[in-house]
Parts: C-alpha cells; sequence; structure tokens
C-alpha cells in the first residue's frame, strides 16, 4: 500500500483531467435522477443539484425561493446533508 506522504503530486494536466471526470460524473448522477424524477415515491428526497436542475436556477435562488415561500423547506439529515422531500416538490 502506497502512504500518502509517498504519492506523487499530480501535473496540471492530470488536475484537470481529475477535475473534469468528477464533473461529468456529478452531471451523470443528477441527469439520471432527473430522467427518474417522475417515477421516484414522494418519500424521496434529492439534493440541491438536483433542485437546482430542476428549476433551471442557481444554488441562491433555489436558497432564495425557499426563503420566499415559493419552494419548500428541506430537510436536514446531518450537519453536512440538506435534501428536499420529492412529494413536496411536486406539489409546488
Amino acid at each position: 500500500m502506497v502512504k500518502k506522504s509517498e504519492k506523487k503530486p499530480l501535473s496540471d494536466e492530470e488536475s484537470l483531467a481529475l477535475a473534469q471526470k468528477r464533473a461529468e460524473a456529478k452531471k451523470a448522477a443528477v441527469d439520471d435522477v432527473l430522467n427518474r424524477f417522475g417515477i421516484l415515491p414522494d418519500e424521496a428526497h434529492v439534493r440541491l443539484p438536483v433542485v437546482m436542475a430542476l428549476y433551471a436556477c442557481s444554488a441562491a435562488s433555489v436558497w432564495r425561493y425557499v426563503k420566499n415561500g415559493k419552494l419548500p423547506v428541506p430537510r436536514k439529515f446531518g450537519s453536512r446533508v440538506t435534501a428536499w422531500n420529492v412529494g413536496e416538490l411536486r406539489s409546488v
């Protein structure tokens, strides 16, 4: 096993390629949830990137809509996990 201190630092090109792969994976995950949104049960929950894609807006706009009552208040599932109930999003 390679220790963290023994790892060779990534070049700029390698770092960029890794960042692009991560971005593509995140987009694919959001697209997958959006494609299945119609068949998700009302009890399911979705995270901020899915809500942003559903309403075609930025994260700041999502939080503004929550504050103004245009979107339901999300639930906290931990200190770093916030998600919206699918049934509540459908009723908006």
